[in-house]
């Protein structure tokens, strides 16, 4: 009898099985690898269409032509599931950045050479609002916000690093309606910050002027209202 997950539903290799648990599952990829127990999968479950139709999207606008070369970086990368997403849907060039404080970031590299690609670029360092990155057509800060002391100025940056869209996702809290609530630390942690969904929009619409497309859905791995919340923007430049 063949191990579990030593292949794919198809009978492909499964190329990811020795990597044990993973962050996401990439099932986009064709591959069925272990995840990460508890709320990863439900989760997962929850932001990826969104998040996944967005990186097509801009990526699609990006090109006049077929052959324009498109470049993406992810910031809060974790195991730099959507910057591979972004090169198999059509990016040339594609960079993750994480400071790898949650261990997740180590797996990244050899997820990606496990798939052949060779245009990826990995950066281990801590995103702050000075940091200087290099600038790409698409960014996308997805996870990220609501882990930082200063959310604001890091979405300050990352709307300068989109040269043409930038994809946002964050947690926002379900226990008021307040457009003036903000925390930091967030409620229960010792670290980041939580916005509710109302004074996360009031927030994001003062720093990106021209959003096209928006979008609200709950993360049903997270029990607690202050972590149940999921807001998704797709800006245009």
């Amino acid at each position: 009898m063949l191990k579990k997950h030593l292949f794919t539903k198809d009978n492909k290799p499964n190329v990811l099985h020795d990597l044990g648990p993973l962050y996401h599952k990439y099932s986009f990829f064709g591959v069925d690898n272990d995840q990460l127990p508890g709320m990863f999968e439900l989760n997962q479950k929850a932001k990826e269409p969104i998040i996944v139709a967005y990186i097509a999207y801009a990526i699609a606008k990006s090109k006049i032509k077929t052959s324009e070369s498109v470049s993406f970086t992810e910031l809060f990368c974790a195991d730099g599931f959507y910057a591979m997403v972004a090169l198999r849907l059509g990016c040339n060039r594609s960079i993750g950045i994480d400071s790898n404080k949650s261990r997740y970031f180590k797996k990244a590299r050899p997820i990606a050479e496990r798939f052949g690609f060779n245009n990826i670029e990995f950066i281990k360092e801590k995103i702050s609002p000075t940091s200087l990155f290099l600038p790409t057509d698409i960014v996308a800060n997805v996870g990220g916000l609501y882990h930082v002391d200063e959310p604001q100025k890091i979405l300050e940056l990352s709307y300068t690093m989109a040269k043409k869209y930038l994809i946002v996702q964050s947690v926002v809290s379900l226990a008021t309606n307040d457009d003036k609530y903000f925390m930091s630390p967030a409620p229960g942690w010792t670290w980041g910050n939580r916005f509710s969904r109302q004074s996360f929009d009031k927030m994001i619409k003062k720093i990106c002027p021209n959003i096209i497309d928006q979008h609200f859905n709950e993360l049903e791995g997270n029990k607690s209202l202050n972590n149940r919340g999921s807001v998704y923007y797709l800006i245009k430049k």
